[in-house]
């Protein structure tokens, strides 16, 4: 188990997850557990708040076969993501 407080749950598929905040700010859901075989996020906490940084494939290949922790972010295993991702409004006809 994960120690880094206290565990919710997805509002659609009812798994554990941490909420962590990114570099630039944006709330992420992240699997609460360790995925020692497609991890790519670090969890670490910074001032009383839990960060997450996404690490570059390779990096977290090589980090998970050192025993690091890596976690997934919930975007990639909710088999609801869909329902919660943000809209990118669309471009104008034109701007291509």
């Amino acid at each position: 188990m994960s120690g880094f407080g206290h565990i919710e749950q997805c509002t659609s598929c009812r798994a554990p997850i941490y909420w962590a905040l990114t570099d630039k700010g944006k709330t992420m859901p992240v699997d609460a557990f360790p995925d020692p075989d497609r991890g790519n996020v670090a969890l670490h906490e910074d001032r009383g708040k839990l960060r997450a940084v996404v690490v570059p494939r390779a990096k977290a290949e090589a980090m998970r076969g050192a025993g690091h922790n890596l976690h997934t972010s919930h975007f990639a295993s909710c088999p609801k993501a869909d329902a919660h991702r943000k809209k990118k409004p669309g471009r104008p006809v034109g701007n291509r």
